[in-house]
């Protein structure tokens, strides 16, 4: 990223009100909130909101509207980090991530500077599962190499940020 870039971040970043970030604080605690509600908690106008979240959403600051579901209520206990080294080329990060995406129970993947290429976040239903899976991305030509390591416990995961 350009120092260019970072200013028009930061610039983007000074745009946003006091409401705004209460906005969005209040939103990401509880995403069913209700106009009528987010009125009565902040002592603001339900019109003022609306035109708020709306420029928000707009502006790409909130993306989307999710429920947040216990995977092991759906049987999906199996989770995994999977550290990636990819072969090296022209736009290989964004082939080889946009490959790695299609692969079934992946939630996440970060590509990293260093001597690892990708992180990835897998979810399986148990190990034959997640073999199966780990074969589909071992016969990817893109893949170097792959280092897994199974998540024993989840002491913390919480996709909000601090704002």
């Amino acid at each position: 990223m350009s120092t260019e870039d970072l200013n028009k971040d930061n610039a983007r970043t000074k745009q946003f009100s006091e409401l705004d970030l209460q906005i969005l604080r209040c939103m990401q605690t509880n995403g069913r909130i209700s106009l009528e509600q987010l009125s009565s908690k902040l002592a603001v106008p339900k019109s003022t909101l609306y035109y708020r979240i709306g420029r928000l959403e707009e502006e790409g600051v909130i993306e989307g509207y999710y429920s947040k579901i216990n995977p092991s209520k759906l049987g999906l206990d199996f989770k995994a980090v999977i550290l990636i080294r990819a072969k090296f080329g022209p736009q290989f990060h964004k082939k080889v991530g946009e490959a790695l995406a299609q692969l079934p129970g992946v939630s996440a993947i970060y590509f990293l500077f260093g001597e690892i290429d990708f992180f990835v976040i897998m979810r399986s239903r148990d190990r034959a599962d997640f073999f199966s899976k780990m074969e589909k991305l071992y016969n990817m030509p893109e893949i170097e190499r792959a280092n897994s390591v199974i998540v024993a416990e989840t002491i913390k995961e919480d996709p909000r940020i601090q704002i």
